[in-house]
């Protein structure tokens, strides 16, 4: 716990410096490109688009409880498209920050966070499109919606838990990136993004919903469409941050004890 401590005074001591490197971070995305921002926006709008139509005419997949099954699976791959790509770009973020963790005087506890923060000013952009296109359908947003912002820090503290190992542990092993990215194709495919959990039996379900994206992704669909169980069960509740809580403390154990050799290594 003075580990979890640790990191939290410094991120809570560096705000500001952790808002302005963000921005720097977006920026330096697409720098040089004709487009600029706008790749933040295309490139994973592109991806969604080619997965919806490959299940909506390929895979001739149904509505989902009443819900055109096109924003039911745009409104559950939002919430994965930020997850991967902070896992992704926060996983090597002290590799490509190494010439500031090699000064003495820079905290480099706050660089996971940099990257999540950056990503999600674009996460943001897509929930407003998503809102956006329940409108258009005609599916009426209620109170429910609230709920997204206790969703979005779900997803933002379960990326946090997850980027801080796997940046610590990448920097003494490079091969991680890779693992990574085998991890979330599966990852992907695991996940109720295409499709619905309740085609399963209980004991599929219960083993699936190990998963705590599973958790995140039923989450925002619960704010999006509504919902009578907004928390998903008080024990499903739990174990979704008593998981978040473990990474968490891995994580920052971990990164305490290896940190003093970044440096070296790096």
């Amino acid at each position: 716990m003075k580990n979890i401590f640790y990191i939290l005074n410094s991120i809570i001591s560096n705000r500001k410096l952790i808002l302005d490197l963000s921005f720097k971070d977006l920026k330096k995305r697409f720098a040089g490109s004709t487009l600029g921002f706008a790749w933040a926006i295309l490139k994973p709008l592109l991806t969604a688009i080619v997965y919806l139509l490959v299940f909506q005419f390929a895979f001739k997949s149904s509505d989902v409880n009443d819900v055109p099954f096109s924003i039911w699976f745009i409104v559950g791959i939002i919430p994965w498209l930020f997850i991967s790509e902070v896992i992704e770009s926060a996983s090597n973020c002290f590799l490509e920050y190494s010439f500031l963790v090699k000064k003495v005087i820079f905290n480099y506890d706050i660089l996971p966070l940099v990257k999540i923060l950056s990503s999600l000013f674009i996460h943001v952009v897509f929930i407003c499109i998503a809102l956006i296109a329940c409108g258009f359908m005609n599916l009426g947003i209620n109170l429910h919606f609230l709920m997204i912002l206790y969703y979005l820090f779900c997803a933002v503290c379960f990326s946090f838990s997850v980027s801080l190992l796997f940046s610590t542990i990448l920097v003494f092993f490079r091969d991680l990136s890779q693992i990574i990215n085998l991890i979330l194709l599966v990852g992907m495919w695991a996940a109720p993004i295409a499709w619905n959990l309740e085609q399963f039996s209980m004991q599929v379900q219960i083993f699936l919903m190990l998963n705590p994206v599973v958790y995140i992704i039923n989450g925002y669909r619960i704010a999006y469409f509504g919902s009578s169980q907004l928390f998903q069960g008080l024990y499903y509740t739990l174990y979704f941050w008593i998981a978040v809580s473990i990474l968490l403390l891995v994580g920052t154990s971990l990164y305490k004890k290896l940190k003093g050799s970044f440096a070296d290594v790096l």
